[in-house]
């Protein structure tokens, strides 16, 4: 495992463990080593995704790779994204396939798509990525190097492309501003009303990387990982209300922000009215570029893979 400290990487570890597997678990810093605490059969290495040597040192005696080591904050310089986002997945590729890996998997991002306004229908594997904003495109040029890699050599590798994340423990930029805006500000959809959206929980995430590595598939494919049916974000937001009612006392402010926004909601005039007065300060403008998009899983589905996790209230509730 490479990002085996991360969002998905611990998801990844909880459900190899589960399956009954062994895990080197790669880390950034020795001082990540206590992320495991008491979990039998995982054995933390500190490891570099720009290093052969700890790579190498790390994949011996190993039969399979989960890459799920990334930046990802959008501030991060672009040629850094690149250093580390596609040079780092073609090093973890080339030590992987000098140390006998049969099979690596890459977990890569929806955002290679880039933003693709005029695709009106899901999103599948086969509409051309094109992205052009630094993550996503690093990430593109990620799954380019992986699969570069895996054609010389022979490594059988498998590409996910997951939607917008969910889950226990969740800290993308984008969540963590929600989570903050709901305990402070309002909630203004902006362009979103009447759109849907493609989400996933972060254990299905998990769970479609071992699938995939367990089955006798072709290499060189690239699967989609979105729940089958997008939620429009008026019920997405009923789904957040109605999380927030169960979640104890401290979501009391919450449930009231929430409320008041809601009401907004319904008299599009006044939303206008105080977004033009109050600004971001006193609003939080949900919609981001690409939100509105949604993908199609039903490449991955074909395998036999299930979603545990489709309902959007149950989704967001477990990130409370």
């Amino acid at each position: 495992m490479t990002g085996a400290g991360g969002f998905v990487g611990r998801h990844v570890v909880r459900a190899l463990l589960d399956a009954g597997f062994r895990v080197r678990a790669g880390v950034r810093h020795d001082g990540d080593h206590p992320r495991f605490p008491g979990l039998r059969g995982v054995e933390p290495v500190t490891i570099d995704v720009l290093d052969a040597d700890s790579l190498v040192r790390a994949m011996e005696g190993t039969e399979h790779v989960y890459h799920c080591a990334a930046l990802l904050d959008p501030r991060t310089p672009r040629e850094l994204l690149r250093e580390v986002n596609a040079g780092g997945t073609r090093r973890v590729w080339e030590c992987a396939a000098a140390s006998g890996v049969k099979k690596a998997l890459y977990c890569s991002s929806a955002a290679v798509y880039g933003l693709l306004s005029r695709c009106d229908d899901a999103i599948t594997e086969e509409v051309p990525a094109r992205a052009i904003e630094p993550y996503g495109y690093s990430k593109l040029l990620g799954e380019r190097a992986a699969l570069d890699v895996a054609a010389r050599t022979g490594l059988h590798t498998t590409v996910i492309r997951p939607v917008a994340i969910f889950g226990p423990g969740e800290r993308t930029k984008f969540g963590s501003s929600l989570r903050a805006a709901a305990l402070s500000r309002l909630l203004n959809a902006g362009g979103f009303l009447e759109k849907r959206f493609s989400f996933v929980h972060v254990e299905d995430v998990a769970a479609a990387l071992l699938h995939l590595a367990e089955r006798e598939l072709p290499g060189g494919e690239i699967y989609n990982v979105a729940v089958k049916e997008p939620i429009l974000f008026e019920e997405a937001f009923r789904a957040y209300r109605r999380a927030l009612r169960g979640a104890g006392r401290s979501y009391a402010r919450a449930r009231l922000i929430a409320a008041a926004s809601a009401q907004l909601h319904r008299h599009p005039s006044l939303l206008r009215r105080v977004a033009s007065v109050a600004g971001d300060r006193f609003l939080f403008r949900i919609w981001h570029p690409g939100f509105d998009l949604t993908y199609s899983a039903e490449k991955l589905l074909r395998t036999s893979f299930r979603f545990r996790w489709q309902e959007f209230e149950q989704v967001f509730a477990s990130c409370l």
